[in-house]
């Protein structure tokens, strides 16, 4: 096949992409290196993906419509959308910033995916969606209608925009809820980076929400793999019934949305354990309240993925976390060098 990658510098995209390649897929891919975070870092990421046979590159941005349209020449068999900005806090602070690449960005890429005659567009959304939802574990059929961060907002509003083009159009759309991803090669820009850093060197950490926060954390490649078992999944699917289903006209609509976590819930404290473990030194924590748009609380349901992909997590946070802490301090000696 060949697929469209949008943020294929980043993250998760990085990884996708490198899966992608490796099963024999053709990759044509779009970022635009901007500086949310270190641009040489995306660089690094790129050049890798290079070695690979089937890949090409262009540098532009999603949020230019003439850019996006680069990818469709040749006519892509799908589309992996994946680029978007991050962040709760930054979110809030800059709703236009976050609104032109999550919400314009994302309608630039499914508009342009529909004129080309593409029929199957995957994208990213998050678990930041559920925000406010009373009920655990978060499911997909919640109606996700609380979100506590304007990032959440966009990705849900990515959701709807998803829907009236399944609806429209015919468009196959799957919206993968990711949970709190980690590993290695990621966002240095990441809370359990940032208790690594301080706890080697000696510094205090702050644990938001006094310590008590719960959260689902995620292999960052079994993540990968998830976007890689929804591009290739060729069976036929209808609506996702959030907040109780559509009306039955629409129901056979190619919409869905999955969770994508572990099932298994994991304490801030207790990951903290790990990253010291992983340092091998005690950390002083600062106990803090919670931010006003962080979930206090994430338990996932995640056994439509299951049956849906057959999707099950290879790599559990004890095995993990050493992993990715020790990534991020060797990616932090080479910087310092």
């Amino acid at each position: 096949m060949r697929i469209a990658v949008t943020g294929a510098a980043g993250f998760i995209g990085a990884k996708a992409t490198a899966e992608l390649l490796v099963r024999g897929h053709e990759v044509v891919a779009i970022d635009n290196f901007d500086q949310t975070y270190s641009a040489e870092l995306k660089h690094d990421r790129i050049r890798r993906l290079e070695r690979y046979g089937g890949f090409r590159l262009v540098t532009g941005d999603i949020r230019v419509e003439e850019d996006v349209r680069k990818l469709f020449d040749p006519v892509p068999d799908a589309v992996v959308h994946m680029a978007a900005q991050g962040g709760l806090r930054k979110s809030m602070d800059e709703p236009a910033t976050f609104i032109s690449a999550n919400i314009s960005g994302f309608g630039h890429v499914i508009k342009a995916t529909v004129d080309a005659g593409v029929g199957s567009m995957v994208y990213a959304s998050s678990g930041a969606v559920y925000g406010g939802t009373p009920t655990l574990p978060f499911k997909e059929e919640d109606p996700a209608a609380w979100p506590l961060s304007l990032y959440g907002a966009t990705k849900r509003c990515d959701e709807l925009l998803a829907f009236t083009y399944a609806h429209g159009a015919g468009l196959r759309c799957t919206g993968l809820r990711f949970s709190t991803v980690y590993g290695t090669d990621g966002r240095p820009d990441m809370a359990m980076y940032g208790f690594a850093k301080n706890i080697s060197e000696g510094l205090p950490i702050r644990a938001h929400g006094h310590g008590n926060m719960v959260r689902d954390f995620v292999w960052g490649d079994d993540v990968a793999h998830v976007v890689v078992l929804a591009v290739e999944d060729g069976s036929s699917f209808g609506t996702t019934p959030v907040g109780g289903g559509p009306q039955e006209a629409v129901s056979a609509d190619p919409w869905r949305v999955l969770n994508v976590a572990t099932g298994r819930q994991v304490g801030l404290m207790a990951m903290v354990g790990l990253v010291e473990a992983a340092v091998g030194r005690k950390a002083e924590v600062i106990m803090t309240d919670a931010l006003v748009a962080e979930v206090r609380e994430n338990r996932m349901d995640v056994s439509l993925l299951g049956r849906t992909l057959g999707f099950t997590p290879s790599v559990q946070v004890e095995e993990g976390v050493p992993q990715a802490v020790d990534w991020y301090l060797s990616y932090l000696a080479k910087q310092a060098s």
